[in-house]
């Protein structure tokens, strides 16, 4: 790879100029015979220095310096930086011009200027009739870009062809709301579908292209799944290179590339689709609250971008983010559950109520078998933990007159939430979700019992735990905003349920006596523990239910008390701590 210094290039800079100068003295020679002669030898230093203007304004095509230097042949040398021509200082001045459009506007208006100009006064710059510059720039047209070609230091493109005006005049937008979008809102009896609040978006006109791309967030349906939204489009002219090229509008998304050419584009209504929702049983559904994702679509609306005179459109460019419009409704109930004993009898063991999970979706029934199966696993796993509990204290007691009873009631109650997009700026959707709760998050009246023997003596020992914590709350949440405590990460229950145990001492021919420690010291720790509410899915896709409960070791302190060897202290775990349920839905 060739690297230059600045120097060098500088140096090759001032090469490249001379030789488009040798190249293009010849041609502007024969174009313009009057200047020629009038400037004699330093003919070769005025079109070199022409050249050097040219190129400080952005001009590095031979055709476009040849055309510029033709203009210091009509108005004199440095003619733009003259206060006679602030036009041409303008002109040359606006970045936002290319520098072929800047050199086809100076020759524009020159022709203007020339057509009300009359015969220069002795002594002055010669001017030339509007025909005689005509045909003196065609002819420099049609020979100066084969000539410069050939004595390039660079290899350059083939004789362009002449700027064309080609550009817009304005474009209007406006972006029509699907029709009919409901979102479900919580009332006094129960949830219903109301109409989502509009923002009113008005009609957008632009006269110049903005600088940066026009950036537009939109909830629609897809394709056949729902009304959808539309953007409007009008587009108007100044000039045109050809009907059938330009101006062209380009949408682009999942849904492909279409574009529209010359007539077709005066009026556009583009459908803004969302994507598509997978098919059913194609992929799990997603959590609540879950951000379903949206398609990323581009319009662009453009032409040449050429104009004989004042600055040009430039290219429209819109960012679209379109979204699911669907908006989406979790209720679930379960009903009180009945008491539960160890050792178990199956034909006294009453069963649980199966809880409903019913999900639906813009007023439509979905099914989600998973979560209901989900719901109705809740049961047998709280069950599971309690046995594994008891199975535990039978191993404390070694199974003598062991017993458990349990009045559970783990998220017994109702819920519902709904959650969907919803747009709150012209380039803003946020995720809206709504929720109300009316949970026992975990009530528990647990009663253990069983004979425990230690060196002849005998006691009943009754371990019971009694507590109770609610989970009744709204949820009000808009993207991540939402007042204290009604945002979804709220949405917790803990809890800590410490045992109370009793020693009941019972009778021994030895006359020894198993009973509780006395003293503040000596008291039994453990307890019951627990949380349930909403917390984040592993995938990422929202948030799913849960409810896990464990139990701390319980830990008593005892006393033997021998009439003969007197009184003996003994520690006993009665429970170790066990991980008892751990279950989650959606």
């Amino acid at each position: 790879m060739l690297r230059l210094t600045l120097d060098q290039a500088d140096v090759l800079d001032r090469l490249v100029v001379r030789r488009h100068a040798a190249a293009i003295s010849g041609v502007l020679a024969q174009a313009w015979p009057a200047m020629t002669e009038r400037l004699g030898e330093r003919w070769p230093a005025f079109v070199e220095a022409a050249l050097q203007q040219g190129r400080q304004h952005g001009v590095a095509h031979p055709q476009d310096l040849a055309r510029y230097a033709s203009l210091w042949c009509i108005w004199g040398p440095a003619f733009d930086a003259k206060p006679a021509f602030a036009w041409a200082a303008e002109i040359l001045a606006d970045s936002r011009r290319s520098a072929a459009l800047k050199v086809h506007q100076l020759v524009h208006r020159t022709r203007d200027e020339l057509g009300r100009l009359r015969p220069a006064a002795a002594g002055a710059a010669p001017v030339v009739s509007p025909a005689q510059f005509e045909a003196a720039l065609a002819r420099v047209e049609r020979e100066v870009g084969m000539l410069a070609a050939a004595r390039a230091v660079f290899p350059i493109g083939a004789v362009r062809a002449p700027v064309c005006a080609c550009d817009l005049a304005a474009v209007d937008l406006m972006v029509a709301d699907a029709e009919n979008l409901l979102e479900y809102r919580h009332g006094p009896t129960g949830w219903q579908r109301t109409a989502v609040p509009s923002l009113g978006l008005a009609p957008v006109h632009w006269t110049r292209a903005p600088l940066e791309p026009v950036a537009l967030a939109v909830p629609s349906h897809a394709l056949r799944a729902g009304p959808v939204a539309r953007l409007n489009l009008k587009v108007q002219t100044e000039a045109l290179c050809d009907p059938r090229v330009h101006p062209e509008v380009v949408h682009a998304g999942a849904h492909g590339r279409l574009a529209w050419k010359g007539r077709d584009t005066a009026r556009l209504s583009l459908a803004l689709y969302a994507p598509p929702e997978p098919a059913a049983g194609a992929a799990p559904l997603p959590g609540i609250a879950a951000e379903s994702p949206g398609d990323r679509q581009s319009v662009h609306v453009g032409g040449c971008g050429l104009r004989d005179a004042g600055a040009p459109f430039g290219e429209l460019d819109l960012a679209l983010r379109i979204v699911p419009a669907t908006q989406w409704l979790l209720e679930v109930r379960q009903a009180a559950w009945p008491a539960m004993t160890w050792p178990a009898n199956d034909r006294t063991q009453e069963a649980a109520p199966p809880a409903n999970c019913r999900l639906e979706a813009d007023g439509a029934p979905r099914e989600a078998p998973l979560w209901q199966r989900q719901w109705m696993s809740l049961h047998g796993a709280v069950r599971t933990g309690l046995e594994t509990l008891y199975n535990a204290w039978v191993r404390a007691f070694d199974g003598q007159a062991v017993r458990l009873e349990v009045e559970a009631s783990p998220l017994v109650g109702q819920a519902g939430f709904t959650w969907g997009w919803r747009r709150t700026a012209a380039d803003q959707v946020a995720m809206r979700t709504q929720g109300v709760l009316d949970f026992i998050a975990c009530a528990l009246d647990l009663h253990l019992s069983g004979e425990l023997s230690i060196g002849g003596a005998r006691a009943r020992v009754r371990a019971e735990v009694k507590g109770r914590t609610e989970l009744r709350m709204t949820v009000a949440q808009l993207g991540v905003e939402a007042p204290e405590g009604q945002d979804l990460k709220s949405v917790q229950r803990t809890w800590r349920f410490a045992y109370a145990v009793h020693v009941d001492p019972l009778a021994s021919p030895d006359l020894v006596t198993l009973c509780a420690a006395p003293g503040p010291g000596d008291v039994a720790t453990g307890a019951i523990t627990g949380e349930c509410g909403l917390r984040p899915r592993a995938d990422g896709t929202g948030f799913q239910w849960h409810f896990a409960l464990r139990t701390e070791p319980l830990v008593v302190t005892l006393h033997t008390i021998d009439p003969v060897l007197g009184t003996a202290r003994h520690v006993r775990t009665l429970l170790p701590a066990l991980p008892l349920v751990d279950w989650s839905a959606g």
